[in-house]
């Protein structure tokens, strides 16, 4: 490869590079260009460029930074986009056939922001369906392979974007959760993710629309890349709140001494893999190591078994407007028949929710999120697991109520593998991803869980835990 080495660099790396003059704008679109020109018709994790515009774009900055001149705190970065979020001038499809050739007049709030800041967006990264299953495939753009293993899911919703950056055809990345869609495929590509507090990055021009529960994220190869892109994200105010700002990470979240770490690296509501559940106690041993208090296995009053009843209700509510008319009519029957399983309960009951039952949910989730609070008084981060399991082989040609998760041997309900993103997306709370280890040649991460708006501490705590255990590592021939 005749560019820069694209195999470890991380963003604000490359952003200094460029900065100083040591790389241009134009070397960075070249080297993730040929990656993906390389790597791509295996992988299928880019799934439209703008290389025209993008290479014009990536001249000015040269010629800006020549002149030394800089646009902002990305100048010059070319990056990939989730085919989510409105791009101007560029299809933006959400993986739906019908939307092949829609293309959006404007961006995005949060890729306006992202090119205000002097990001160079070159294309756009694959996702399931409107963003809606924890595998990226779809009928429009196929199906995305892990660069860990292309007979291994990305996850999803965020699939095309983490494994991209795994395999170095991009250096920074915009993704949503409201399921774990960040944080799942970070953990399975090995990468760095970052769900946002409830509101805090604008969601205006996102494909499917803004949801209670759904929020905007970055995701990149290091713990300061967050922290980077939350800068730019939450530059024009937090959410609608102009000139407000997320209050800097904790003094503790820097240095680790102090730092109270709670632990919820098990429970009986979601059966997790023995791997996911040794990452959580490498990852509160290598915080111990940095001077933090591991305080111990932590609980809410409320279950984790409740909380993800009310979780799934919640989310399939919001989700409703996504189902045929004639799966909601069999959720009215089935309800009426009397339906045993709990989960499936809850999710056929969020199909068919009025509003004066979601608000009586919602009064639930404030109890909860209020016990959140007074557990978040006595530890500064909760470590929980992301997913129930590393990487999975692709499972996309069942339906999706028949497809279940093997961990470690026992067969369990697809589903399940939300219950872990719930923890935090309930509650309303901030969760970066950070990779902790391998298993069997396959990453494993965990999730970092802080108090609402504490944003930055929970980034920071990641930026610790890549200190002491190395962050990003590429995949084998990457």
């Amino acid at each position: 490869m005749s560019g820069p080495d694209l195999s470890s660099l991380t963003a604000s790396s490359a952003v200094s590079a460029v900065v100083r003059g040591d790389l241009r704008s134009e070397e960075l679109l070249d080297a993730q260009l040929e990656r993906i020109e390389a790597y791509n018709d295996e992988l299928n994790l880019v799934v439209r460029l703008d290389i025209e515009r993008a290479r014009a774009r990536a001249r000015e900055a040269d010629a800006a930074t020549a002149h030394g001149e800089r646009w902002g705190p990305l100048h010059g970065l070319p990056m990939t986009i989730k085919d989510s979020f409105d791009t101007a001038g560029l299809v933006t499809s959400s993986g739906n056939p019908g939307f092949a050739d829609r293309v959006p007049e404007v961006d995005a709030a949060a890729v306006a922001q992202l090119r205000r800041a002097g990001a160079i967006v070159f294309g756009k990264t694959n996702l399931p369906l409107f963003a809606g299953d924890f595998q990226t495939d779809n009928a429009l753009h196929g199906r995305s392979r892990n660069p860990w293993g292309p007979d291994r899911t990305v996850g999803g919703s965020s699939g095309g974007a983490a494994g991209a950056l795994a395999a170095g055809m991009t250096l920074l990345e915009l993704g949503s959760d409201i399921g774990g869609s960040i944080r799942s495929p970070a953990h399975y590509c090995g990468v760095f993710g970052h769900k946002a507090s409830l509101g805090v990055v604008p969601d205006a021009g996102h494909v499917p629309g803004s949801f209670d529960l759904g929020v905007m994220g970055p995701l990149g190869r290091s713990a300061a890349d967050l922290e980077l892109a939350m800068r730019v994200l939450t530059a024009d105010g937090v959410g609608d709140l102009g000139g407000s700002e997320l209050p800097p990470p904790s003094p503790t979240s820097v240095g680790g001494r102090g730092l109270r770490i709670g632990l919820w690296s098990e429970d009986e509501a979601a059966p997790t893999s023995t791997a996911c559940r040794a990452a959580v106690t490498a990852a509160a041993a290598a915080l111990e190591a940095a001077g933090a208090e591991v305080v111990g296995e932590v609980r809410t009053p409320t279950s984790l078994t409740d909380q993800h009843l009310l979780y799934a209700t919640m989310l399939t509510a919001e989700m409703a407007g996504g189902f045929p008319s004639h799966r909601i009519e069999r959720a009215r029957d089935d309800l009426a028949a009397g339906i045993d399983d709990p989960v499936e309960r809850a999710r056929a009951t969020g199909l068919v929710l009025g509003h004066a039952d979601w608000l009586g949910l919602n009064e639930q989730r404030h109890r909860v999120i209020a016990e959140w609070h007074r557990l978040l008084d006595d530890v500064d981060v909760v470590l929980a697991p992301v997913t129930p399991v590393p990487a999975f082989p692709h499972d996309t040609e069942r339906k999706f109520d028949e497809r279940f998760l093997d961990v470690d041997g026992e067969q369990v309900p697809y589903w399940l593998h939300v219950v872990w993103a719930g923890l935090a997306t309930l509650p309303l709370l901030p969760s970066t991803a950070v990779p902790v280890q391998r298993h069997e040649g396959l990453p494993v991460g965990v999730q970092i869980v802080g108090r609402r708006f504490a944003d930055r501490t929970t980034i920071a705590v990641a930026g610790l835990l890549e200190a002491q255990l190395g962050g990003f590592v590429p995949p084998a021939g990457f």
